[in-house]
């Protein structure tokens, strides 16, 4: 019965060794995907005097979420589920509101429309600090250029957040062709990034 245990001892004993690791190899980890979970902002549509800064405003509110989501790095969180609304630009920010929805960026804005002219008053504030992220800015320009102010706003907003610059701004040249091929019209264009 003693050499049955002590055989039994030694079996398992060399089970044990053969699972151990060896000591000589270094533990190795492979990371080879990361996760990466879209930062949920909330844009309430940005405060105008009405009329026709009215109609700006939603325009410019909706070229800014249309490119920061088109990233994949924010997700907007829609206007639906907002449960506090903008309704002054230098109002104080309810950030409890803002926290309830699960928004960590906030962008607030003005829109005025004169005299052929737009202007833009906009400010980024981290929800879970309770704080603005920079100071607020201002861009200006004709009415004619509204969508590359948006596209400003939204430079700012994602250089402000990521670090890194933003290309919401950035434009394509290329050169369009039309007509028959023994008679092809060259055309030398410019678009937005978007289109």
């Amino acid at each position: 019965m003693m050499s049955f245990v002590r055989l039994l001892t030694l079996f398992l004993g060399l089970i044990a060794l053969a699972a151990a690791p060896a000591r000589g190899e270094p533990l190795r980890i492979v990371i080879d995907q990361g996760v990466i979970e879209p930062l949920p902002f909330a844009i309430p549509g940005f405060v105008s005097p009405g009329g026709e800064s009215a109609q700006y405003a939603t325009e410019i509110t909706r070229v800014i979420a249309a490119d920061l989501s088109g990233t994949g790095l924010f997700r907007e969180i829609p206007a639906s589920a907002h449960v506090s609304s903008v309704t002054s630009f230098d109002a104080p920010v309810s950030y409890a509101d803002w926290k309830a929805i699960n928004a960590q960026a906030l962008i607030v804005g003005a829109v005025q429309v004169s005299g052929g002219n737009v202007t833009v008053k906009f400010g980024l504030c981290d929800v879970f600090s309770d704080a603005a992220l920079g100071e607020g800015l201002q861009f200006s320009g004709t009415v004619a250029g509204w969508r590359r102010i948006a596209h400003k706003v939204a430079d700012v907003v994602y250089s402000r957040i990521t670090g890194e610059g933003g290309y919401f701004d950035s434009r394509v040249v290329f050169v369009s062709e039309q007509g028959p091929k023994n008679a092809r019209l060259k055309r030398l264009a410019i678009m937005d990034y978007d289109g």
